[in-house]
């Protein structure tokens, strides 16, 4: 482990990598890894499924969630790495409160190089289709000082020995 215990969030769109980074990541440091996408409800995963976008609510309860088990695993000592679109400036701030020692890794990239992903990826209940409605819904965070941008372009394991330096990095101050 890399010192101090820590929240790690790996956030972007659908197609950006949040999953493969955020396990390759976990898998490395020795942490638990909290995959987002497991705590939608069954509506929200439907909802998705045919093209429609979360409601507010169902948006809601799933930061909720989310919050709840970073709490837990601050509660037992457990550093944790979590993958979630972080799409709300607001809720990301939810997430922040829950962290512990918390930082953000936002996995961005081009529209044409997510769709070709989104066009790749089988077995997910998030269609290419809904893409362009996470990118309208993605609010900047330019005021947020404790989110890192990461070129999706780069191969994973390059973006998770970036991560990983960033973490030696600060465990060094």
């Amino acid at each position: 482990m890399l010192g101090c215990i820590r929240t790690i969030v790996i956030m972007g769109v659908a197609g950006s990598g949040k999953s493969t980074v955020g396990s390759l990541l976990a898998q490395q440091l020795g942490w638990r890894f909290v995959e987002g996408d497991e705590f939608h409800s069954p509506q929200a995963k439907q909802m998705m499924a045919s093209g429609i976008p979360l409601a507010e609510q169902l948006r809601d309860s799933w930061v909720r969630a989310l919050c709840a088990e970073l709490d837990a695993c601050k509660a037992a000592r457990q550093p944790c790495v979590l993958s979630y679109s972080g799409l709300i400036a607001q809720q990301r701030q939810q997430i922040r409160s829950s962290a512990d020692n918390g930082h953000f890794f936002y996995l961005q990239g081009d529209a044409a190089v997510l769709a070709k992903r989104l066009a790749q990826r089988q077995n997910h209940f998030m269609p290419a289709a809904m893409l362009q409605s996470q990118l309208r819904t993605m609010q900047s965070c330019i005021n947020e000082s404790d989110i890192t941008l990461l070129d999706i372009r780069r191969p994973v394991s390059r973006l998770v020995q970036q991560i990983t330096r960033f973490l030696a990095a600060q465990n060094a101050k």
